[in-house]
């Protein structure tokens, strides 16, 4: 146990150094976990992540309540409860404030992602989770829903959360999302955007299932299953107004074709 602890410990570090390198947090802003058994490590509050040493790492039981460490616990403990209450086979939670996500998060609607092979790594579609108080009971309800059908979710006025096996696949899949985001802002300055056809979209989700690499949406209609804990497979949801886009954007193929 002691070497796992010590793995976890500087793997906090490591990312907390990461986020604060990458000018995705500012201030005190962001917070790291990660399980260690039935308690959880953490960083603690009002500490610049480019200052996170082994040193000041918490130990936290599963209601958030420190048992171990130098500091106090950050005022987020309960998102972090919530997601890994919301999906118990992840390890890690990483939440920072990445600029384009966190813009995202503020202008809202659910972003597609728009190359096939982030598709199999990050998933079909990024969620953006509605605004809530911070601290309220309906901010956590907001993030764990989100977070029950996607490993990476932008909480509108409050940065990105992102959850993995570890803490590194957790902070990767922050780092693509926040790429992705890039791409997808010169490609619309560009001009029309390539659209991944749906029957594509649906192989490569079910490619992304067969992996084991987490949970998706969907932003097509289509068959993929998704393995819900303990092995049982459950309907990939897709959101109404993303089908109805969908049937739009098919609608007008068709009456393009007989202009």
């Amino acid at each position: 146990m002691g070497n796992r602890r010590d793995h976890l410990i500087a793997a906090i570090v490591d990312v907390s150094h990461r986020l604060a390198a990458k000018g995705w947090v500012a201030n005190h802003d962001g917070n790291v976990s990660a399980r260690l058994d039935d308690d959880l490590l953490a960083t603690p509050t009002s500490i610049s992540k480019a200052d996170v040493t082994p040193e000041l790492i918490l130990t936290l039981d599963c209601q958030g309540n420190k048992l171990q460490g130098i500091g106090k616990p950050f005022s987020e403990i309960q998102l972090h409860l919530a997601a890994y209450a919301a999906r118990p086979e992840i390890q890690a939670v990483v939440h920072a404030h990445p600029p384009l996500a966190t813009a995202r998060g503020l202008s809202g609607g659910d972003f597609i992602v728009p190359l096939p092979e982030a598709v199999i790594s990050i998933g079909d579609t990024i969620p953006v989770a509605r605004y809530a108080m911070p601290g309220s009971a309906d901010g956590v309800t907001a993030l764990s829903e989100a977070l029950a059908v996607s490993d990476v979710v932008m909480l509108a006025g409050n940065g990105a959360w992102s959850m993995g096996r570890d803490l590194m696949e957790a902070y990767l899949r922050l780092e693509l999302l926040e790429h992705l985001l890039l791409i997808d802002r010169y490609a619309r300055d560009m001009g029309p955007v390539l659209e991944i056809p749906p029957a594509d979209r649906r192989q490569l989700l079910e490619k992304r299932v067969a992996l084991g690499l987490g949970r998706v949406t969907a932003s097509v209609p289509g068959p993929v299953s998704d393995p819900a804990p303990g092995g049982v497979s459950a309907p990939l949801a897709a959101s109404d107004d993303l089908i109805r886009r969908l049937i739009v954007d098919e609608l007008k193929k068709i009456l393009s074709k007989k202009e």
